[in-house]
């Protein structure tokens, strides 16, 4: 009896044994192209920050330390004075457009929600369109929209005395809000079928012991519908913070003349990080390469500090 209780086991550990064997098997092409694709770069980067590489350079290349990171925020050289100013630019773009961004897409959810099921289907499809639209058709539209004199959107902020006849794009006061004008059409779409799909899982059984209680719409939002919202209101917080400090297309193509020296715009209140280390490494310049691994780090960084804090705030907050 003990003998065959023994093999049994021995033939049920073999079995899991093997189970855990076939399921890192399958695992490992996750695995291999995550290497490659992802960490490879990563630690690759890093240590690219430390050299003073450059694409026009064919000498040796050596080791420098931390001499790209001092540099970069030293404040001296133009290179160093624009990475400053593209951070600058960044604190004060992604709080603008994240609060007006999640604002309108948690809006705009709780309105669609009302609708029928017709209804929300075709806003649904409406607001998610510019997200699926390539971004250089989306920048042409607004450039389009913001034609001074005959562009629709530029004319009703004209009849509210708002940038009467100024090209926005090459002002320097304008040109960020049409950022984040773009941004917040871009993006507003994604938020909202995430948001609204949220809505969908609160049980309607809440609703109704409201109203029989006789709480009103906006008492019903804002003790039933935002709270229970919460993990996907955080989800989405977070994944905006995130493209939010990765900015570049819109004020690339916005201020892209075919000098690199020009990107930012006027004044320079449309250069972001990303920007400028593109700029530094095709103009070529001595450990252009070097600096701006440096700078994607400086970056990474912030991005992985303001996610900790996110989730450290919200971990205390449950």
């Amino acid at each position: 009896m003990k003998n065959n209780q023994k093999k049994a086991g021995k033939k049920l550990s073999s079995a899991r044994k093997l189970e855990c064997l076939n399921s890192y098997i399958g695992l490992l092409p996750f695995f291999a192209l995550f290497f490659i694709f992802m960490l490879y770069p990563f630690i690759y980067g890093i240590v690219m920050s430390f050299t003073d590489w450059s694409v026009s350079s064919r000498r040796e290349i050596n080791f420098t330390g931390l001499t790209n990171y001092q540099f970069i925020l030293s404040g001296e050289g133009v290179s160093s004075e624009r990475f400053l100013t593209s951070l600058k630019n960044l604190f004060l773009y992604v709080p603008t457009t994240l609060l007006i961004g999640m604002s309108i897409a948690l809006f705009l959810a709780l309105i669609i929600n009302q609708l029928g099921k017709r209804g929300y289907s075709f806003f649904r499809s409406v607001f998610f369109a510019p997200y699926v639209l390539p971004m250089f058709i989306g920048v042409g539209i607004w450039q389009w929209f913001m034609t001074p004199g005959s562009g629709r959107v530029s004319n009703f902020f004209a009849s509210i005395g708002i940038g009467a006849g100024v090209d926005w794009a090459n002002t320097a006061i304008y040109a960020i809000l049409m950022v984040v004008m773009i941004d917040v059409w871009h993006a507003t779409g994604f938020n909202f079928v995430i948001i609204n799909a949220g809505t969908k899982d609160i049980p309607p059984d809440l609703y109704e012991a409201a109203e029989l209680d006789g709480a009103s719409s906006w008492q019903k939002m804002r003790y039933i519908t935002v709270p229970l919202l919460e993990p996907i209101l955080f989800m989405v917080i977070t994944y905006g913070f995130i493209s939010a400090l990765q900015v570049y297309d819109i004020p690339w193509i916005l201020s892209g003349t075919g000098d690199y020296n020009s990107i930012g715009g006027p004044g320079q209140v449309m250069l972001f990080p990303v920007m400028e280390m593109v700029r530094n490494v095709y103009l070529g310049t001595p450990s252009g390469l070097g600096r701006a691994a440096a700078e994607g780090v400086v970056l990474m960084s912030i991005i992985l500090l303001i996610t900790l804090i996110q989730f450290r705030f919200r971990r205390r907050k449950v």
